[in-house]
């Protein structure tokens, strides 16, 4: 049994719609700064805030829609531009916080 439920990210690249999952490999997304830019690191998946308070420093992450996978399709929120995911920065690179769902900040 999973962690998290089945979640799904959704952020923009160049005009292109990125989706995370769980399992996305090779991919980045965008870890907002203190000087309100951001820089990009490694998508490690979701973790559980527990775990996350154990290992990591909180972030925010750059997302533009947050999904609920179900068998019938995903169902998607889109989140307002100057909201963000709470993530965590790890030494490889970042995860995104989730229990029953993902919190925005």
């Amino acid at each position: 049994m999973p962690l998290v439920p089945a979640l799904a990210l959704a952020w923009k690249l160049n005009q292109r719609l990125v989706t995370l999952h769980q399992d996305t490999q090779g991919a980045q997304i965008g870890v907002l700064r203190r000087s309100q830019s951001y820089s990009f690191k490694p998508w490690l998946g979701f973790i559980a805030p527990v775990r996350a308070k154990q290992i990591g420093t909180p972030v925010r992450l750059q997302v533009h829609r947050v999904g609920l996978l179900e068998p019938t399709g995903t169902f998607w929120v889109d989140l307002a531009p100057h909201q963000h995911i709470q993530g965590c920065l790890v030494e490889q690179g970042v995860y995104a916080v989730a229990g029953e769902w993902v919190r925005v900040i």
